[in-house]
């Protein structure tokens, strides 16, 4: 085939490989293996790596990304040493002065040219240096002044100056008269200070902030506390009570200033957006604290399940490791130190990787999508600018804003100064007048007479104190506790002669609106709250959470690419349960959702990673997330990774036969073999990687802690021991058994044995298939260029499985297995399997013991009388296939899990399943007593003895002839019954 000659070009040896990069836990297994000190021979010195090339020392690896590379060709050593720039003579190294700079003819500048343009270029370098050093000043500033602005203090006491702002004015009407003002005043410069001083810091550390939405609004807040200083307001409202034309200024200026405080009010309600920000700050860094307590708790959790896990592994591996391992006592005491090593990176590793995984779950958590902040902080402006617009328009729109109509107040004085002579009347007008206003909201406190007339300024008074049968009693004792604010001017003047003027008592009147002023407040807190949160729930559920949904599922493909099929499916069938459930309300919800261009993306996005995860397969996940992750360009070439893995080759037999015959039909004919193979396959916990006409490419890959490079030689991975790592193995094993009964008793297949075409081309056809299983190093990556890759391994151990399934026809087995794998295989997997050749294999002068798990498929069809196919879903509805595969893909799971945690036997089916206890029930213990006999005999070279053996055992299956004794008896017939001379108990494998 194509791709073992493209593969055979590797070699056996690494010599071909270039630069290989082996995955970051592995390095990190590797680096503590050689850190623990290893006996090493007495003749083997410390050389360089430059010298030895690597192959005498175990130097420590690079976790990176772009890893130092693990096997280096010896030129290549060379030719980087070339790359290296060459000293200048006289000076071990090039400083930034030792620039020579050459005219464009080539010829040298003169010495003083050279002098000038070093200088320069000092000049230039002090510049830069100096320009990085202040950018890191500068940064380093921020940060600081950041932490400062977000800590909890800062919060508190924001929080604290920006509720005073909002009600500090109000509670100081409300609670003192005029001469308690002061303090209330130095509580509004320092919370004008406190302003200020945020608005700097938070310039500094945010240069985006300066001149934003949020920076004017602050701004206007900090300006409007002006118009709450006493000091500055009161000098609006004084003046000289003497001159009619000031009191009239002074009543303009009462009337005008309590038409614009009602807009002045709202405009201070903009910071409510400061507490709004800084409530919100406070509540989502509650939630990362709480978020950061759970994760890190259920984390400790965790860690001591595992380390209560590991213990019980630890004794449970101690138990069955003293079975195994030899009864030498060296031997015994290097297998432990093996173990034991192996053990010790596993543990520090789990840790780290638990560390690591808390802190990036509680990021991910946490983590706002930016499309999602930009919109919130967006509807909260519309909110605050829409809220603030409406409440500005009323008084700004409003006609009594801008003019005064004539009331009681007015005409009332004009007839009092009409009978000032007249004394009784101007006393009985002056009681109408005071009596009418009691109980109004600005109540007569005095009203001053020119008696005299002309331009007189000392007027008579009449107030409660003069006259308390007629005054309503003050709010306050002495004019001198009243505020300019609290007393509202009426006059009536002749020219500047003042002749009579009124003052009512603002108190009450000011007192009320403050009351108003806090539920104003409050009120609009309320609207600015609920309104902020409809909308951004409205915006969250249409907008912003299914694009943090789209993102959440391609970070999940780009971790996991081969996941994205089990959310499509998985997402269907909590679709069925809320159907069965009949959630009405979450129906309605999700039929509303599939109407939304967002759930279509969703589903794409989905789609899409599923179609990538069956085309690329496992070898081509890293090649997935990698281009997720990185964003731009599309680059599918990354580099080769190395792993260790099992690889299987099954290939179908007479498939050129079977093609001519069926024509259009062999395409069914190999995806119905294909859904038999990759199901019971995926069952195993393996994955497909190549369909190459009539052969499959089946991968066991091993977990990065499975294994380590090997301290004595780095360029070979060295699989540890532990009992879960075996039974991974046997899941490859029988994976492939699995096959082959469910491909003799399918259904589906069945109707190819009655086919006339091919029973008239073969004689009694049925579907066959051979199997080859070797365990090795492999290269995944991207095999083609940018116009066509495919995700696959190169490996010379690739060919090997493929030549151990061609053999399968010489030697008339079903499965061969080598001799490598078996090795890592646990034992009661290993008692099931016969050795049946010792060989060597085209290129390689190293012998390969040849395995086989002998099946008696006639013995399989005769007991199984029912035809089954169960991974069979073509007569499913769609929703049915779909649940089948979820709930065998959580099978899976949940038996590698069991598996990691050595709760199961793999090899218990050989009992328990029916189909396989039925395949193996003719070969009896007599039967591999004597195939035992007679294989010693033939790799000790008595063929004799061994034919004689073989003969026997060649018809002791009844209605079989046994494969194996058959190709040995051809062997040693083809050399006279005789070993040859040479002969060292293998023999070269004459077909590929």
């Amino acid at each position: 085939m194509n791709s073992q000659n493209d593969q055979e070009k590797l070699g056996i040896d690494d010599q071909g490989l270039g630069e290989v990069f082996v995955p970051s836990q592995v390095v990190k297994n590797f680096n503590q293996m050689v850190a623990e000190p290893h006996p090493l021979p007495s003749d083997r010195s410390v050389k360089p790596p430059s010298e030895n090339n690597g192959q005498n020392q175990a130097p420590l690896l690079t976790d990176k990304q772009q890893a130092q590379p693990l096997i280096k060709k010896p030129d290549q050593v060379v030719d980087e040493s070339k790359k290296q720039p060459k000293p200048m003579q006289g000076s071990a190294h090039h400083s930034q002065d030792d620039v020579s700079i050459k005219s464009s003819g080539g010829g040298t500048k003169s010495p003083h040219h050279q002098q000038a343009q070093q200088k320069r270029i000092k000049r230039m370098n002090s510049r830069v240096k100096s320009r990085h050093s202040q950018q890191k000043q500068q940064s380093d500033l921020s940060k600081r002044i950041l932490k400062i602005t977000e800590s909890t203090v800062f919060s508190i006491i924001m929080a604290i100056v920006t509720i005073y702002a909002l009600f500090g004015d109000d509670v100081r009407i409300l609670s003192v008269d005029k001469q308690g003002d002061d303090v209330f005043f130095v509580l509004t410069v320092i919370c004008m200070v406190a302003f200020i001083v945020e608005i700097t810091l938070t310039s500094i550390a945010k240069p985006e902030y300066i001149l934003n939405f949020y920076f004017i609004l602050d701004v206007i807040s900090t300006l409007t506390m002006i118009l709450d200083l006493g000091w500055i307001t009161d000098t609006w409202y004084s003046g000289d009570l003497t001159s009619a034309s000031q009191i009239k200024s002074i009543g303009t200026a009462s009337r005008a200033a309590r038409k614009a405080a009602r807009v002045i009010r709202v405009i201070r309600l903009v910071r409510l957006v400061k507490l709004y920000k800084h409530a919100r700050q406070q509540m989502e860094r509650e939630q990362q604290r709480k978020l950061l307590q759970d994760l890190l708790r259920q984390a400790q959790q965790s860690k001591s399940q595992d380390q209560q896990q590991q213990q019980q592994q630890q004794q449970e591996q101690n138990l069955t490791i003293q079975q195994i391992i030899p009864q030498n006592d060296e031997s015994r005491n290097n297998s432990q130190n093996e173990i034991e090593a192996a053990k010790t990176p596993d543990r520090n590793s789990n840790s780290q990787n638990k560390s690591s995984q808390v802190s990036s779950q509680a990021e991910n958590q946490i983590k706002e999508s930016i499309v999602g902040a930009q919109l919130s902080d967006l509807v909260m402006r519309r909110v605050i600018t829409i809220i603030l617009a409406i409440l500005i328009s009323i008084p700004v729109l409003s006609l009594d804003t801008y003019q005064e109509t004539i009331s009681s107040y007015d005409s009332g004085i004009y007839r009092i100064y009409q009978f000032k002579d007249n004394s009784e009347v101007m006393k009985s007008l002056l009681y109408q007048y005071a009596q009418f206003h009691i109980g109004e909201i600005y109540p007569i406190y005095s009203v001053n007479v020119n008696l005299k007339g002309g331009s007189n300024t000392n007027l008579d008074e009449w107030n409660y104190d003069t006259n308390p049968e007629i005054f309503e009693v003050p709010t306050y004792e002495n004019n001198d506790q009243y505020r300019f604010s609290d007393l509202q001017y009426y006059v009536k003047s002749d020219g500047s002669d003042l002749q009579i003027y009124a003052s009512a008592d603002l108190v009450a009147y000011n007192q009320t609106n403050a009351i108003l002023s806090i539920f104003q407040t409050v009120f609009v807190c309320i609207v600015l709250a609920v309104s902020a949160l409809m909308f951004n729930k409205d915006v969250s559920d249409l907008v912003i959470d299914p694009i943090e949904g789209m993102m959440q599922k391609i970070e999940m493909i780009a971790a996991n690419p081969l996941e994205a099929v089990n959310i499509e499916e998985q997402e269907d069938l909590i679709m069925e349960e809320l159907e069965k459930s009949q959630d009405v309300e979450k129906l309605k919800q999700k039929e509303i959702e599939k109407h939304m261009e967002t759930y279509v993306l969703q589903r794409l996005i989905m789609k899409v990673g599923a179609l990538l995860a069956v085309g690329f397969g496992e070898a081509g996940s890293e090649i997935i997330a990698e281009n997720i992750r990185k964003g731009g360009s599309v680059d599918p070439m990354i580099p080769g990774k190395k792993i260790l893995a099992i690889f299987g080759f099954c290939d179908i037999r007479n498939f050129t036969d079977a093609t001519e015959v069926l024509q259009q039909g062999v395409m069914l004919f190999v995806n119905e073999i294909a859904e038999i193979v990759h199901s019971t396959v995926d069952s195993m916990s393996g994955s497909a990687n190549k369909n190459i006409g009539d052969a499959f490419l089946l991968v066991w890959k091993y977990s990065p802690n499975d294994y380590h490079p090997d301290p004595d030689n780095p360029k070979n991975l060295k699989l540890k021991t532990d009992r879960y790592i075996k039974q991974k193995g046997d899941m490859a094993v029988m994976g492939f058994l699995k096959i082959i009964t469910a491909i003799s008793i399918s259904k589906k297949l069945e109707k190819y044995k009655k086919h006339e075409g091919l029973n008239a081309r073969m004689k009694d056809y049925s579907v066959k298939m051979g199997f080859g299983l070797h365990m090795g190093w492999g290269i995944e990556g991207a095999i083609g260029s940018g116009f066509k890759i495919d995700a696959s391994y190169l490996s010379p151990n690739v060919n090997m499985a493929s030549r151990l399934e061609a053999a399968t026809k010489q030697f008339g087995s079903l499965i061969l297995v080598s001799g490598i794998l078996k090795q890592y295989l646990t034992e009661e997997c290993q008692k099931q399997m016969r050795m049946i050749d010792i060989v060597t294999v085209k290129g390689s002068i190293m012998p390969l013991e040849l395995h086989t798990v002998d099946m008696s498929i006639k013995n399989l069809q005769s007991k199984i009388k029912t035809l089954r196919d169960k991974f069979d879903v073509s007569s499913m509805t769609q929703k049915e296939s779909k649940k089948f595969r979820v709930v065998n893909r959580f099978k899976r799971d949940q038996q590698m899990k069991q598996v990691m945690n050595n709760q199961i036997n793999i090899t218990d089916l050989f009992e328990k399943d029916d189909e396989l206890s039925a395949a193996r029930e003719p070969y009896t213990q007599q039967f591999y007593e004597i195939w035992k006999q007679g294989f010693d005999q033939y790799i000790k070279g008595n063929w004799g003895e061994a034919q004689s053996i073989f003969q026997k055992t060649l018809t002791m299956i009844p209605e079989h002839k046994d494969g194996p004794s058959n190709t040995l008896l051809e062997v040693i017939h083809s050399c006279g019954g005789k070993a040859p001379k040479d002969w060292k108990g293998y023999r070269e494998l004459t077909e590929k």
